[in-house]
């Protein structure tokens, strides 16, 4: 059939499913908001199971998000540094604008969790997870600008290949 217009020896026709996903999945881990949705949604699942146990241990709310915080931010702090915003500069400096912008969405959680808790009667846990459902967006924006911030053809801020 040589009039056919399909070349059954063209790559398209030949890559198997599992290459194109694999190549789907590589290209969308090629752009950093696919990355944070991916490790910030990991990140604040880890978050809230840390909390839901401090709770069920009794601890009150406060201190439970204060523990919680601790443990989280110093686990977040290079995973967002080197997966999600691929950062290679000076990590002393990274680290303090990180505190910063963390220390912000901390705030917002720490007024937004107990006015949900204590105004609107919604539980501990409930009210975190609108907490930080809200401060996510907010944070990634303070990350992307402030706490990772490179100047566009700064060396250290690289687009390197699938983690």
């Amino acid at each position: 059939m040589s009039g056919d217009v399909r070349d059954m020896g063209s790559p398209v026709a030949t890559t198997p499913p599992h290459a194109r996903l694999f190549g789907l999945v590589n290209s969308g881990l090629q752009r950093e908001e696919v990355r944070y949705l991916l490790v910030g949604g990991m990140t604040a699942v880890c978050y809230l199971g840390i909390l839901a146990a401090l709770l069920a241990a009794s601890l009150p709310y406060m201190i439970a998000i204060l523990i919680d915080q601790a443990i989280v931010f110093s686990v977040a702090f290079p995973v967002y540094r080197r997966v999600i915003f691929r950062s290679r500069g000076r990590w002393q400096s990274d680290l303090l604008r990180f505190a910063g912008v963390w220390s912000g969405g901390f705030i917002a959680g720490i007024v937004a969790t107990p006015a949900l808790v204590e105004l609107a009667g919604l539980p501990p846990l409930v009210a975190q997870v609108i907490a930080v459902a809200v401060v996510a967006v907010l944070t990634y924006l303070g990350h992307k600008f402030v706490s990772f911030r490179r100047e566009p053809g700064h060396p250290s801020r690289t687009e390197c290949g699938i983690l």
